[in-house]
């Protein structure tokens, strides 16, 4: 099943435009084919690009595509966003590639593969899960981590399902490997493709999934402060939204109109809602939460207007 999606992996690397050293190599997926004019959309890696804030690593870069056919050709940059860790760029040729199959998206405990391509162009495969744990990092709590390394370089590039369908890209990421749902990235490339910009929410909160703690927590949450569901605050942003409505770290918050239980599912939810900010039909999306406050044990009802920001560089709140 891994064959399938190898012609449509490619490497991608960056150099300094007066044909100075390497800063940054990376992996590829192929997301888009022109046949009519020769043109092929690859998502890649957004550190291929730019730093950790979201700053260009030259704005003259020089971005390299290598084919798995061998050829190399020059790419240009369309779009990035370093809040997703994502990079859009486009190349024009006559090469035989293919767009892969795409699966419904990522689950905690599924198999998965993690593609790569090596320095010579050789097809890497790292085989694993996708962990039943949240390590939430930096307020990127759309992150899932996996149980394997990911392949030297592949940072990137996709994951796949025992099917053969791509569910996810990989970055390698501290404390270690995770995957975005392609779920995810499908819905920035809509926003992309017809607003030019991606419209993500603010939340100023780093969270954890009730659903994914030890089972010792669970049933203590639930014996004694009802709580079955919803997520942990581990963080809150100085001056953001979240602490000025007075949540605070060990907080539970419910999200009520929200059928979701994990980060990936909730990040899907309110990115979705960034669809009326595009169109202009909303600054801010208000949102019904039910916060547990367990040290003085008492809960609230109150109403959380989500922000949102279509910067492509790094934004908090």
């Amino acid at each position: 099943m891994v064959l399938r999606v190898a012609r449509s992996v490619v490497s991608v690397s960056s150099t300094m435009p007066d044909g100075g050293g390497l800063i940054s190599r990376c992996t590829g997926v192929v997301i888009g084919w022109d046949g009519a004019n020769k043109r092929a959309k690859i998502l890649t890696a957004a550190s291929v690009v730019c730093d950790f804030n979201g700053e260009l690593h030259n704005p003259a870069l020089k971005l390299s595509v290598s084919m798995p056919n061998n050829t190399t050709t020059e790419g240009r940059l369309l779009f990035y966003n370093v809040h997703y860790g994502i990079a859009l760029l486009e190349v024009m040729g006559d090469y035989k590639l293919e767009v892969p199959s795409f699966g419904s998206g990522t689950n905690y405990g599924q198999v998965i593969f993690a593609l790569g391509r090596g320095e010579n162009m050789s097809l890497m495969v790292s085989h694993g899960t996708i962990s039943w744990t949240d390590y939430p990092v930096l307020l990127r709590n759309h992150n899932m981590f996996l149980s394997c390394d990911i392949p030297e370089g592949g940072s990137g590039g996709p994951v796949v399902d025992h099917d053969g369908n791509m569910i996810g890209i990989a970055f390698e990421e501290n404390p270690g490997p995770v995957v975005i749902s392609i779920k995810t990235i499908m819905t920035c490339m809509e926003m992309w493709d017809q607003f030019s910009r991606v419209a993500r929410p603010l939340l100023g909160m780093q969270l954890k999934s009730v659903e994914l703690l030890d089972v010792s927590i669970q049933e203590e949450l639930c014996r004694d402060y009802n709580i079955t569901s919803g997520f942990i605050v581990s963080q809150v942003l100085v001056d953001s939204t979240a602490e000025k409505l007075g949540i605070r770290r060990g907080d539970v918050i419910v999200f009520q109109d929200i059928d979701c239980s994990t980060l990936s599912q909730l990040e899907d939810h309110l990115l979705s809602l960034g669809w009326g900010y595009l169109k202009g039909m909303h600054l801010t999306v208000d949102l019904k939460v039910e916060v547990h406050n367990l040290f003085d044990s008492y809960r609230e009802s109150i109403t959380f207007p989500v922000q949102f920001t279509d910067a492509s560089k790094q934004v908090t709140s």
